[in-house]
Formats: C-alpha cells, sequence, structure tokens
C-alpha cells in the first residue's frame, strides 16, 4: 500500500488527499494516516504546499466524520447490528461505547489522533447516540487540526522512513488504546470493591 500511495499523492495531489481522507473518516478501510505521512514527505520536496494540504486534508477528515455521525442518526442501530456480525468488530464497538460514554466529547477528541482506529466507528456510535451534534462537532474540528498537523508533521520530519514508521504510529496506537481499555477496566473494578467495603462497614 505504501508504494501505490507514494504513486498516487504526487499523481493525483490534493484530490486524492481529499478523496482518501474523505473516505477514511467516513469508515471506508483505506489509510489516511498513511496518506498524510507520504503527503508531509512530499511538502518536504517541496513538491506539494503546506497550507492547502493541511487545509485540505483537514476538510476531508471533517466532511467524512459529519458522514459518519449522519449514518449513525439515521441508521445507527441497523449499521451497528450489521457490523457486530464480526466478534473482532463488536468487541471494538463495544470499547468504542465505553470511551464515549467515560469520556464524552474529550472521547472524541481522543478518537481524532490519538486513538484513531476507532474513530469512523465512533462517528457512528456518537450519531446513534445522544450526544449533540454541536457538542460532537466542536470536538471532532480540535482533534482532527491536531491529527493533520501532527502527521504532516512526522511526514516532514521522517521523509525517508515512511513505511517504517507508519508501522510504528500503528503498533503505538493499538499499544495505547489496550492500555487505556486496561486503565477503564481496573478503574471501574476499585469503584465496585469500594463500594461493597462500604456496603459491608454499613451492615
Amino acid at each position: 500500500m505504501t508504494e501505490s500511495i507514494l504513486a498516487l499523492v504526487p499523481t493525483y495531489g490534493l484530490p486524492f488527499l481529499f478523496g482518501i481522507a474523505v473516505l477514511a473518516a467516513a469508515g471506508v478501510p483505506v489509510s489516511s494516516s498513511l496518506a498524510l505521512l507520504v503527503t508531509g514527505a512530499f511538502i518536504a520536496s517541496g513538491e506539494l504546499s503546506l497550507i492547502e494540504s493541511y487545509l485540505t486534508a483537514l476538510a476531508g477528515a471533517i466532511i467524512g466524520d459529519q458522514i459518519g455521525y449522519q449514518i449513525g442518526l439515521r441508521a445507527g442501530k441497523a449499521v451497528e447490528k450489521r457490523l457486530s456480525r464480526k466478534p473482532s468488530r463488536a468487541r471494538q464497538i463495544e470499547r468504542t461505547k465505553r470511551l464515549i460514554d467515560r469520556f464524552g466529547g474529550v472521547g472524541v477528541f481522543l478518537t481524532r489522533w490519538l486513538l484513531s482506529p476507532i474513530g469512523p466507528i465512533t462517528n457512528i456510535i456518537c450519531g446513534a447516540s445522544d450526544m449533540r451534534w454541536l457538542r460532537f462537532t466542536i470536538w471532532d474540528f480540535i482533534g482532527e487540526v491536531l491529527w493533520v498537523a501532527i502527521y504532516l508533521g512526522i511526514g516532514y520530519a521522517f521523509r525517508e522512513n515512511i513505511e517504517e514508521i507508519s508501522t510504528l504510529l500503528t503498533e503505538a496506537i493499538w499499544l495505547i488504546i489496550a492500555a487505556l481499555i486496561a486503565l477503564g477496566m481496573g478503574a471501574r473494578v476499585l469503584v465496585v470493591l469500594r463500594q461493597h467495603r462500604i456496603d459491608s462497614e454499613k451492615a
């Protein structure tokens, strides 16, 4: 995939970047993060404009997120049921629900840049839940501003090692997701144990 994106970014430029950002945010399995890393490398070589690339990627990501939110708003339960047929996807949905229930809008912000692999599912869940559109959009915008800047910057700085950096980032993100889930479960266990102790003392 790296070689394909390396060829497509300079060939089709900003329209390709915009399209892949929209598709990835809307839930299509394409790598917008890798496209941003490659774009950053071409910005460093002077083949693409920094400002134009940044605004293009940002617009595409936000539009894709809005598409996902609207899908969740209009058909969230049906989409969730369909996706949950795969056990791995069902577990991902449950983890995302717990994240949003616990952190709300901040959870949306985190899934834009720090936990980006679960971003598309988050959009659908937010649309299907009671999260207001304005709240979702504000946190989404702030997170995407940071995400685009981070990945373009990494691509710019490590343009000679794009594939290796992409692999390391992907592995690191999944480790962070697992750590957050473990922390959340640990905190829940502590709350339950504390409540049990209080109830025992009252008895």
